[in-house]
């Protein structure tokens, strides 16, 4: 009897197991209760669920994350002093002769690849996504702690990835070196893991 309940709370914890999926749209609320969720929940598991949550969220990313809703546009009244004719210019007669008219042709939807960045070093860094860090006004996209790890999903195609070390107290200078490389992300790849280790900071 024992052996068929705890069979039972452990379906019954698989099945919920897409609801801690984390997603781009979640709030950071939503995101810090589905990360303590989970810790709770891999600890009952063995471990377990983790797997199965992973793959859940690798799923939703190659679909588009289909449980975020999509983006809607203004559809109220238009605020004072909103410009609602045509622009300063613009053609207002016929169309010119060989112009297409009717909906825009449907566009492909651009793969994504879910994956993983670790900061394997002893510092915490900041990283940037296709941006060079001395660009004023740049702000790093990731900012990672020693051992910690993010999820992410990038566009398939070729990306530059930079990391800075930052001072670990205030006043201290942050270590000399940086990280730079230049990875290529296959649309047929299931996912990719990054290490940044400190052997590879110049």
């Amino acid at each position: 009897m024992k052996r068929v309940i705890v069979l039972a709370v452990f379906a019954a914890a698989l099945s919920g197991c897409a609801s801690l999926a984390v997603r781009p749209c979640d709030t950071i609320a939503e995101r810090d209760g589905k990360y303590v969720s989970r810790l709770f929940l891999g600890v009952l598991t063995l471990g377990i669920s983790e797997a199965a949550i992973q793959q859940e969220q690798w799923i939703e990313a190659r679909e588009g994350w289909r449980f975020c809703p999509p983006s809607v546009g203004w559809h109220g009244t238009p605020p004072p002093g909103a410009w609602q004719g045509p622009p300063p210019g613009a053609w207002q007669g016929p169309p010119p002769p060989g112009t297409r008219q009717g909906p825009p042709p449907p566009t492909a939807a651009v793969p994504r690849i879910p994956g993983v960045l670790v900061n394997a070093t002893r510092w915490t860094i900041n990283l940037y996504l296709d941006t060079d860090p001395a660009t004023p006004d740049v702000l790093p996209f990731l900012v990672l702690r020693p051992g910690e790890g993010r999820q992410l999903s990038l566009v398939a195609g070729p990306h530059r990835i930079v990391a800075n070390p930052i001072a670990e107290t205030s006043g201290a200078p942050a270590p000399a070196a940086r990280y730079e490389r230049q990875i290529q992300i296959d649309p047929r790849d299931r996912g990719f893991r990054l290490h940044l280790s400190e052997g590879e900071f110049k």
